[in-house]
């Protein structure tokens, strides 16, 4: 009698629960997603003349983990460095098994890594929390949200402004993203990334600022008053109305606002962080 066939769709999950969690860590068992007629590995993958059926799979699990390890530690590279490749792979593999990927884009791969991260930090129990997990689980998200930024959709034609460029003209340009740390992030990445051996850092609240322009990333830090004026610019129709807003809600502020606006245009046109609107 001729067996039933497997569903292509429950093929495709049973294979995918294999390769990524081969020792059922997650609890899935994968016999489960077949019809009863194929209760084990053999009545699905054959013995060849040289392997058996579970070293056929061994070898497509030993080679599909690690080409998505490696992709992991390409998308995060700088967290790699700062846990050391043991714990990194460790962490990796774990949460590979736990979220597998079921996204033909790898860009995606990590999206819920950070959130893993800080699920299964080791101090979830204990009182008081390690202040390098904080780092590490910060680290992790801004690496993340590099490649987000760096793939995101937006116009690209728009006009760079100049030095004299009125300041009602001026506009973001497009891909602008803030970020607020409690730690150094942006130094120990851009040390990584240059070649430097950053120790870990300790906590010390930190502000920067993200743009693209021609499909290249800037990463600049900022001081906190920086970051709270260009979050008013974010929500603002015009520079203009974000220095009137600035003004009003830190008026012990406005005299000095008035005495560094003109060096930050000079330094934020330079790095071409506006556009003519």
């Amino acid at each position: 009698m001729e067996k039933e066939k497997i569903p292509l769709a429950h093929f495709q999950q049973w294979m995918q629960q294999l390769l990524l969690d081969p020792f059922q860590q997650t609890g899935v068992n994968p016999s489960k997603l077949l019809p009863d007629v194929y209760r084990q590995l053999e009545d699905v993958i054959h013995d060849s003349e040289k392997l058996s059926a579970r070293e056929h799979l061994g070898i497509y699990q030993r080679s599909y983990i690690a080409r998505l390890r490696h992709c992991m530690s390409q998308q995060f590279s700088a967290l790699a460095y700062a846990l050391g490749d043991d714990i990194f792979c460790a962490f990796a593999d774990e949460y590979l098994a736990l979220r597998p990927s079921y996204n033909y884009n790898l860009a995606l791969l990590g999206k819920h890594f950070p959130e893993y991260l800080e699920t299964n930090r080791p101090d979830k129990d204990a009182p008081q929390k390690e202040d390098w997990i904080n780092f590490v689980i910060e680290l992790a998200q801004f690496e993340y949200d590099l490649g987000v930024i760096f793939e995101q959709k937006a116009e690209e034609t728009y006009q760079l402004a100049t030095i004299d460029t009125p300041v009602e003209k001026l506009r973001l340009v497009p891909i602008c993203e803030l970020f607020s740390f409690d730690f150094p992030v942006r130094r120990f990445y851009s040390g990584f990334k240059n070649g430097k051996e950053p120790d870990l850092p300790f906590e010390q609240k930190t502000y920067t600022v993200v743009l693209r322009h021609n499909y290249k990333l800037a990463v600049y830090d900022l001081h906190k008053e920086q970051f709270e004026f260009l979050k008013y610019v974010k929500e603002s129709t015009t520079v203009g109305e974000a220095i009137k807003k600035f003004k009003e809600n830190r008026p012990e502020e406005a005299t000095q606002f008035d005495r560094v606006w003109n060096t930050w245009k000079t330094r934020w046109i330079g790095v071409n962080l506006f556009r003519i609107s």
